[in-house]
């Protein structure tokens, strides 16, 4: 009886380990521009990638008549954090602008360094952009 009671423990708290590691935030930062209005806004959704990158300024202009955003992040470890970043582009109406060839790249930040993002709208239709930035290990 001591027996079984042990292996229905050690059961149960493997199924409550598993099912909180299936739970756990995967999102990361978003910074969404508005090039109409001139605003942006920072979206932390992950509380630790929150205390590893900070987005320290964000800049935008027009080349060749499509929109161009510079997001400059900095890293607050002391140590090298790999991260993935996503630039997508919506039109006026917020529809997105070719998801399909938009993918997530990689990017090294070395310890407390800082490295600006940039990414050009692939249609003059695009007058707004979102950066999404997660950690590399969250997306293997």
């Amino acid at each position: 009886m001591k027996i079984s009671k042990n292996i229905i423990t050690a059961a149960l708290l493997t199924a409550g380990v598993t099912g909180l590691y299936g739970c756990r935030n995967t999102s990361g930062t978003v910074v969404k521009t508005d090039h109409l209005t001139g605003t942006s806004s920072i979206i932390e959704e992950n509380g630790r990638l929150a205390h590893q990158v900070d987005v320290v300024n964000i800049a935008y202009d027009e080349v060749n008549g499509l929109k161009r955003a510079h997001i400059t992040m900095q890293s607050n470890r002391n140590r090298r954090l790999r991260v993935d970043y996503r630039i997508c582009w919506f039109d006026i109406n917020g529809m997105e602008i070719d998801p399909q060839t938009k993918t997530y790249r990689n990017q090294i930040l070395e310890g407390r360094d800082t490295v600006t993002v940039t990414g050009v709208a692939n249609s003059p239709a695009a007058v707004s952009s979102k950066l999404r930035i997660r950690e590399t290990s969250q997306a293997e």
